[in-house]
């Protein structure tokens, strides 16, 4: 397992600053040795990181609100490109498969089998048995 460097090269240095200037990022902000980090045209930060040279090209590591990781090893382009990518959409969230059912009952999340039958006699046992459990019984049971 190799050792990461301690700081960047400044040749390497300056072709990135000249990558995310040519992309429209701005100013690269040198950090205290390896780690730089830059403002996308977005206005979301990202952590940029000398990991080795390869075949005389540096690369980097990029960490980012878009789910890149540290130890994703990208080249100078690449990186200019993800930092200036627009951010994806969330995804929207799924519609309710039965929105007239609780999703909770008592402080337990309740199971779909018996969200898709809430009216049923399985559900009504269902019920009884979380009110036991939590020693809520209805006021008209016998204790």
């Amino acid at each position: 397992m190799g050792v990461l460097p301690r700081t960047t090269p400044p040749v390497f240095l300056q072709e990135l600053a000249a990558a995310l200037g040519d992309a429209g990022v701005g100013r690269l902000k040198p950090g205290p040795r390896a780690t730089h980090t830059a403002t996308g045209p977005d206005g979301t930060q990202w952590q940029i990181t000398y990991l080795a040279r390869h075949s005389g090209q540096p690369v980097w590591g990029l960490m980012g609100p878009c789910g890149h990781e540290h130890g994703v090893a990208v080249d100078t382009a690449e990186a200019a490109r993800i930092i200036t990518a627009p951010a994806p959409e969330p995804e929207p969230a799924p519609a309710d498969p039965h929105p007239r059912s609780p999703r909770t009952h008592l402080g337990f999340a309740v199971p779909e089998f018996v969200r898709a039958d809430w009216a049923s006699e399985r559900a009504q046992w269902w019920r009884l048995g979380v009110a036991t459990a939590v020693g809520k019984l209805p006021g008209n049971r016998s204790r």
